[in-house]
């Protein structure tokens, strides 16, 4: 016998949690061991340059916040699972997450897992040198090499505006929080 899923109005609504301090991680993982419970945590997946090369990072997409979906009457059992602080509610009512958002949320990534390229350096561009002679540098690309995976800078040297040419894995956007890259992409 075959059975189809259930029509959208009689699925419990989506709710958003604020998870306590760092530990959004911790409260989507207490959460998926109750039953009757959905999890929704989006995260952002990015290279990272440090000084020992490229390392992914994963950080969340709404910082102290996570998405669930379950029957009202479970609503003290999620609030008191670990690493949930509480749900948002307005008054003593609890706030439901519109379809739309959600349906939103989800075709940026199924899984909650939200995969960004490496940055593309472009001219007139401000970075950070993160490895070599000059690290902790900012400068401004003047010339791309790609052939050579270079970039030439133009920063200030011994009091002097110099042309620098630097390798690619040596240097970082100036403000590389992936989240304003992840905004700067959808546009």
């Amino acid at each position: 016998m075959e059975t189809s899923a259930p029509p959208p109005s009689s699925l419990p609504p989506w709710y958003c949690l604020r998870a306590q301090p760092r530990r959004e991680a911790v409260a989507a993982a207490s959460l998926i061991t109750l039953d009757g419970v959905s999890v929704f945590y989006p995260r952002v997946s990015y290279l990272r340059r440090t000084r020992r090369g490229q390392r992914r990072s994963m950080v969340a997409l709404f910082p102290g916040y996570l998405f669930a979906r379950f029957p009202l009457e479970l609503s003290k059992q999620v609030t008191y699972t670990h690493g949930v602080a509480r749900i948002i509610r307005r008054g003593a009512e609890l706030v439901e997450v519109p379809v739309a958002v959600m349906a939103e949320l989800f075709t940026l990534s199924e899984n909650g897992l939200i995969q960004l390229d490496d940055p593309e350096f472009k001219i007139g561009q401000e970075i950070r040198v993160i490895a070599g002679a000059f690290t902790g540098t900012e400068a401004k690309v003047v010339r791309l090499a790609p052939a050579k995976k270079r970039v030439a800078v133009l920063m200030e040297f011994l009091g002097q505006m110099q042309e620098v040419e630097l390798d690619i894995a040596s240097i970082d956007l100036h403000d590389s929080n992936p989240r304003k890259r992840l905004n700067k992409s959808a546009r």
